[in-house]
């Protein structure tokens, strides 16, 4: 089946009607005030405005991939390199969290320091390992590229492999005591307001994306590659723990018991989970040189 074709100016048009269609809709749910028939109205409309902006909006999108950004990335040597070198993409786009880990390393130390906070102090410690491993990660690369000899690449990559597992294996530590304070009420996190929905999307979109690029990257034979997809699978998996704690801080109150049972159990898993990454990583790199 296919809509007929819409100039762009009915386009838009249906696509304001789409987003206020669908605010009255939340309105009416949230609010309430609505009548029982408005309500309908408002529910159908948004549901049938939906389905239609959806298809012309698949259309917007193939033809503006298609026609306008490919073109441009083609024409731009960094821009084609970037979309078809995958070890490129993977270093690059390390670098943000890097730069992520090193503020929130800093903060933390700052606040730890200032309030006399273990928790605070963990959390530093914790974003500096990350900092440390990442840092060290990208700059080997910029060695590595210049090794011309394979055998030799992989030797170097395999010792950044194992320096980063034997890492893991510190953090599994700093994580059990990030642990123990939660269990002791002494940590956790808080998101003001709506805010946490928004910190509860981006945690589900990292953990999501970071199983992804780990079942990518097991393509690619590169022990570099792989421990970078590793840290940020960590990073993601901690963002759930902290999640999780901020959930319960504003959802649970007056189960303390449940509270604790459930930071334990997830902490534990995590803690064993990284630290099983360390270990795995120590043994797996000498059957790599091998």
């Amino acid at each position: 089946m296919r809509f007929p074709k819409l100039r762009i100016g009915y386009r838009l048009l249906l696509y304001f009607l789409t987003v206020l269609f669908v605010v009255l809709s939340i309105v009416s749910v949230i609010s309430d005030r609505f009548a029982y028939g408005i309500s309908v109205v408002c529910y159908t409309l948004a549901a049938v405005a939906l389905f239609v902006s959806s298809y012309y909006l698949i259309l917007d999108i193939r033809y503006i991939v298609k026609d306008i950004v490919k073109p441009k990335i083609k024409a731009n040597p960094f821009a084609d390199r970037m979309t078809a070198d995958y070890r490129l993409r993977t270093v690059l786009f390390a670098v943000p969290g890097l730069t992520g880990n090193i503020i929130f390393a800093v903060f933390n130390g700052f606040v730890g320091i200032y309030s006399h906070s273990a928790w605070f102090g963990s959390l530093s410690a914790y974003y500096l390992l990350m900092s440390v491993m990442r840092i060290g990660a990208v700059r080997q690369e910029q060695k590595i590229f210049k090794i011309s000899e394979e055998s030799d690449r992989m030797k170097k990559e395999v010792a950044i492999y194992r320096r980063n597992s034997l890492f893991f294996i510190l953090m599994s530590v700093v994580l059990a005591g990030m642990v123990i304070l939660l269990e002791a009420s002494l940590g956790g996190k808080n998101y003001p307001g709506f805010t946490i929905y928004a910190a509860a999307f981006y945690a589900f979109y990292r953990i999501i994306m970071s199983v992804v690029n780990m079942i990518k990257v097991r393509r690619e034979s590169s022990p570099l590659l792989v421990i970078i997809r590793k840290i940020g699978y960590t990073d993601a998996c901690v963002s759930m723990l902290t999640l999780q704690t901020a959930m319960f801080a504003s959802f649970a109150n007056g189960q303390e018991d449940f509270v604790k049972l459930m930071n334990g159990i997830t902490g534990t898993v995590v803690c064993i989970m990284v630290l099983g990454m360390g270990i795995y990583g120590v043994y797996g790199s000498k059957k790599m040189i091998k």
